[in-house]
């Protein structure tokens, strides 16, 4: 017994909020894209305004109060349904590591992503 109550201590000092509640969601940037007649997507396209993006001084990432680490690719190429029928495609996938502020105040580090 004084094994298992001496791990379940361990875990609690090891991950933090496993003692503890915390809302772990991250703020949203301020602005982004609007999708007409739909919702606001908290994201900006950073590139050349030449070429389509929003410029090159645009926020990468998609939290506020963030500091961190942002990666990010544009991928270009052509899809193939199942009917032989050929899309283009274009793919923004993203990642980001680093300290934030979250939507109780707590400040959390973690580990983003999406495609």
């Amino acid at each position: 017994m004084p094994l298992v109550v001496g791990l379940a201590v361990a875990i609690a000092l090891v991950l933090p909020g496993a003692a503890m509640a915390v809302d772990a969601t991250p703020k949203p940037i301020p602005g982004g894209i609007q999708i007409p007649g739909g919702p606001l997507i908290h994201v900006f396209a950073p590139g050349p305004e030449d070429q389509g993006f929003m410029g090159e001084n645009v926020e990468p990432n998609t939290i506020t109060d963030f500091n961190g680490f942002s990666a990010m690719a544009y991928i270009v190429g052509t899809a193939t349904d199942a009917d032989g029928n050929t899309y283009n495609m274009v793919n923004d996938m993203r990642v980001y590591r680093g300290t934030y502020v979250s939507e109780d105040g707590s400040i959390l580090h973690g580990t983003f992503g999406f495609i």
